[in-house]
C-alpha cells in the first residue's frame, strides 16, 4: 500500500494532536490531580502513536509509546505528576514536533531521543531524581505497577481486576473479546490498531494479549484478545468491529462478578457460562442478552463515565490556491454585478430590475461564504504561545501570567501563516527584556508575578495585535547611548528625537540592549526581522512605553480581503471609498462650529471635541475647499477608542467594492490602502482611516 497519499493528512492531524497535547499538558500542570485531563492526553498520544506506526515512522511511534507508558500509570493512579515528569513529557513533545517538522520537509522523522526515552523509562520504574521536590513522596510507581508494565502474562493484576469489578458495580458492561484477522491481510497491525481505536471511543481496554506494544510492532499471529469496559451494548459493538476491513470474526463474552473471578482463576474464558456473542462479517447480527444491573453507583475514577462518541468530521481541507482563484473570479463577478445594477437603474425595465435585484441578493450570500472561507481565527497562532511563555519563564526563573483576549478575531489565511514568527520574537522580547526578575519586582513594589497581555481586535479593514507587559518599560537614554555607540544616529539627531522615534531604533538591524548573549535574546536579531516581515505583509508596528510601568507593541495588519463594504464619497472631482467597519456615523457640521487650536481644527462631538481632517487638503484635491462652505458633510471614523472626523463634499452611497492593491504604482501612500473599480468603470481610491488617527 502506498502511504504517500496519506502523508499530507498525517502531517495535518499530527500537528493538531501535538497542539492539543501541549494545551492539555499546561492544563494538567495547573491541576495535576485531574484524571479527566490525563485521559484526554492519553487518548491523543495513543492516536498519534498509531498514526505514526501505520505510516512507518518508527522513531516517532516509539517515543510516543514511552510517553504513553508514563501517562498510563498516571491515569491508573499509580503515579502522581511531579515537576520532573512534566519537564520530561514536555521535552518529549518538543522532540515529536521536531520529528513531524522533519517529515513535513521531506525527511524520515528520525531523531536521537535516547536521553528522553531513558528518562521516561526511569519514571516508569519509579526512579525519580532525588533533586525532585516530591521524590520522597509516596506517589511513585508502586511495585505492582512496575511488574504490571513488564509482565506479559495473560492474567489480570489486582488493580486491573479491581477496575473491572468497580465498573460492574457502577452498571457498566465488562467484556472479554477475541478478534481474528483474515489470513490474507497484509497489514494486520493496522487492522488491530483500527479495532483498538474504535473500542476506545466507547470505553477502556483494560488488558490485551498480546500486549498493545507487540500488536503495534506486528509481533502477533492472526488473533488477539482483550478485557474491555464500556457502557455500550455488546450487540452494538460487535457489528461495528466486524465492519472493519479484513476482520474475520469477533467473539464477545459478557462478564459478571462471578464469571470474572472464574476467568481469572481458570484462564479459560471459553468455559464460562456467561452469555456469548459470536459473529462473522457475513452473519446477521444476533440479539444481545442483557444482564440486569443494579441502580448506578458512583463510578471509580479509573472507570469514569464515557463521553458520547464523536460525531463524524464535517470539515475538509482545501488548497489555499483554489480559494485564491475563487476569490478572484468572484471579484470580477461583483464588478459586473455593480455595472448591471447601474444599467438597470438607467433603463428602468421592471423585469430586468427584478432579475438584477435577485442576483444581488444571491451574490451577497455567496460573497459572505467566499469571504469566510479564507478567514481563520488568530487562535490558530495564539494557542502555541502559552507553552512557549511557560518554558521561557521557567528558564529565566521568572513568574508571569499570559492573558490572551480576542483570539476569535479572524484574519486572512495568508497573513495567519506569516505572522507567527514575528509574534514569537515580540513575546520573547517582552518576557526577557520587559518583565523583571522576582526580586526586582518585589523591590519596586510590584506583584512578583508579571503579566503579559496578548490581544487582537478589528479596526476598519485592519487587524491590530497588541503585546503589552507590566515590566520596567523602555529607558530611552539606554537606547540612545547604545545607538550612538553603534553609529546608528548622530548626537544632533538624538537630541531632537521624540520617544516614539527612539523606540523605533529597537528595530534597526543588529540593534540590541542586552548585556549578556543568551539563547533567548541578545544576539542582535529579532526585532529587525519582526519589522521587515510585518512590512512585507502590508502592515506596521509601533511601540509605546512608560518607564517603570511597562511596554506595548502594536502590530497593524491588513485583512487582505478582496471584497469589503464601503461608503463612497466625492471630494471635488475625485471619488473615494471608506470601509464601513471604520465609520461610526455621518453628519453635517456648520462652519461656525469649527474651532482652530494650535494649527489643528476641532469640532464638538457628543460631550467632547474631536479632530477635523480635510481630505481636499491631505490629497490636494482641486475644485473643493470646505472652508468656503457654510455647512460641510463629515464622516466620523474610529480606531480603537479614538475618534476623528473627515470632511467630504457629498455622499454617493454604500456599496460592495473589490479591493485592488496599488502595487508599485503608489507604494506606501499615506492614507490610501488600495483602489477599486466602480460600476461605471471609474477608479476610486480606498481610504485607510487608521492612518489619520495617531
Amino acid at each position: 500500500m502506498d502511504m504517500n497519499q496519506y502523508l499530507a493528512m498525517f502531517i495535518d492531524e499530527s500537528n493538531d494532536h501535538l497542539q492539543s497535547l501541549n494545551e492539555k499538558m499546561l492544563e494538567l500542570e495547573s491541576n495535576p490531580t485531574d484524571l479527566g485531563i490525563v485521559q484526554v492526553i492519553f487518548r491523543s498520544a495513543h492516536t498519534l502513536k498509531g498514526m505514526a506506526a501505520t505510516m512507518g515512522f518508527e522513531d516517532l511511534a516509539a517515543l510516543t509509546h514511552q510517553m504513553e507508558n508514563v501517562l498510563d500509570l498516571v491515569r491508573n493512579e499509580k503515579l502522581a505528576m511531579q515537576e520532573f515528569i512534566f519537564d520530561t513529557l514536555f521535552k518529549g513533545l518538543d522532540a515529536l514536533e521536531s520529528m513531524v517538522q522533519d517529515i513535513t520537509q521531506g525527511g524520515e522523522g528520525k531523531a536521537d531521543v535516547t536521553a528522553i526515552v531513558e528518562a521516561l523509562q526511569a519514571i516508569v520504574r519509579g526512579e525519580i531524581p532525588s533533586s525532585t521536590p516530591a521524590a520522597t513522596a509516596s506517589a511513585v510507581v508502586a511495585p505492582s505497577a512496575a511488574s504490571a508494565v513488564s509482565s506479559k502474562a495473560v492474567e489480570l493484576d489486582e488493580f486491573q481486576q479491581s477496575v473491572i469489578e468497580q465498573s460492574l458495580s457502577a452498571g457498566h458492561q465488562a467484556l472479554y473479546m477475541e478478534v481474528s484477522i483474515r489470513e490474507d491481510c497484509q497489514l494486520k497491525a493496522v487492522r488491530a490498531y483500527m479495532v483498538f481505536d474504535l473500542l476506545e471511543r466507547y470505553g477502556d481496554v483494560i488488558k490485551s494479549e498480546p500486549s498493545t506494544q507487540d500488536i503495534e510492532q506486528d509481533k502477533f499471529e492472526r488473533s488477539f484478545s482483550l478485557y474491555y469496559v464500556t457502557q455500550k451494548d455488546a450487540a452494538e459493538l460487535e457489528p461495528m468491529v466486524t465492519s472493519i476491513s479484513e476482520i474475520e470474526s469477533v467473539k464477545v463474552t459478557m462478564l459478571d462478578a462471578s464469571s470474572l473471578k472464574e476467568m481469572v482463576s481458570s484462564k479459560e474464558p471459553q468455559s464460562i457460562a456467561a452469555p456469548v456473542i459470536e459473529a462473522a462479517p457475513a452473519a446477521t447480527t444476533a440479539t444481545a442478552v442483557k444482564a440486569e444491573t443494579a441502580a448506578p453507583a458512583p463510578a471509580a475514577k479509573a472507570a469514569a463515565t464515557k463521553a458520547p462518541a464523536p460525531a463524524p468530521s464535517r470539515t475538509i481541507r482545501v488548497d489555499i490556491d483554489r480559494l485564491d482563484v475563487l476569490m478572484n473570479l468572484f471579484s470580477e463577478l461583483l464588478i459586473d454585478r455593480v455595472r448591471l445594477e447601474q444599467l438597470a437603474s438607467e433603463v428602468k425595465v421592471p423585469a430586468l430590475t427584478d432579475t438584477v435585484e435577485h442576483m444581488g441578493r444571491v451574490s451577497s450570500d455567496l460573497q459572505n461564504i467566499v469571504l469566510k472561507l479564507r478567514m481563520v481565527p488568530v487562535d490558530t497562532v495564539f494557542n502555541r504561545f502559552p507553552r512557549m511563555v511557560r518554558d521561557l519563564a521557567k528558564s529565566l526563573d521568572k513568574k508571569l501570567d499570559l492573558i490572551i483576549t480576542g483570539a476569535e478575531t479572524e484574519l486572512d489565511r495568508t497573513v495567519i501563516d506569516e505572522i507567527g514568527d514575528p509574534l514569537v520574537h515580540l513575546l520573547r522580547n517582552s518576557v526577557d527584556h520587559g518583565i523583571e526578575s522576582v526580586a526586582k519586582r518585589v523591590a519596586a513594589g510590584k506583584n512578583e508575578t508579571g503579566t503579559v497581555k496578548l490581544s487582537a481586535f478589528h479596526s476598519g479593514n485592519h487587524v491590530f495585535i497588541e503585546i503589552e507587559d507590566d515590566g520596567n518599560g523602555i529607558d530611552r537614554e539606554i537606547i540612545l547611548k547604545k545607538a550612538l555607540k553603534n553609529g546608528v544616529v548622530s548626537q544632533e539627531v538624538a537630541n531632537t528625537m521624540k520617544d516614539e522615534e527612539v523606540y523605533q531604533l529597537l528595530f534597526a538591524p543588529g540593534f540590541s540592549t542586552a548585556e549578556v548573549i543568551s539563547d533567548i535574546s541578545g544576539r542582535g536579531v529579532g526585532l529587525d526581522v519582526v519589522k521587515s516581515k510585518i512590512t512585507s505583509l502590508g502592515g506596521h508596528v509601533t511601540v509605546s512605553s512608560e518607564l517603570g510601568k511597562g511596554t506595548k507593541f502594536s502590530v497593524q495588519l491588513p485583512l487582505t480581503l478582496s471584497i469589503i463594504s464601503a461608503m463612497l464619497i466625492r471630494v471635488g472631482s475625485e471619488k473615494y471609498a471608506i470601509p464601513l467597519t471604520s465609520i461610526v456615523e455621518t453628519g453635517i457640521i456648520k462652519a461656525k462650529q469649527v474651532r482652530d487650536l494650535h494649527g489643528s481644527q476641532l469640532i464638538p462631538y457628543r460631550d467632547t471635541h474631536i479632530p477635523l481632517l480635510s481630505l481636499s487638503r491631505v490629497f490636494e484635491v482641486p475644485d473643493f475647499d470646505e472652508r468656503e462652505e457654510e455647512e460641510t458633510e463629515i464622516v466620523v471614523i474610529r480606531k480603537g477608542d479614538k475618534l476623528a472626523a473627515i470632511a467630504v463634499e457629498n455622499f454617493i452611497g454604500q456599496n460592495e467594492i473589490v479591493l485592488k492593491s496599488l502595487g508599485s504604482y503608489l507604494p506606501e501612500t499615506m492614507g490610501i490602502s488600495g483602489a477599486t473599480i466602480l460600476g461605471d468603470g471609474q477608479v476610486a481610491l480606498i481610504i485607510d482611516p487608521n492612518a489619520f488617527i495617531k
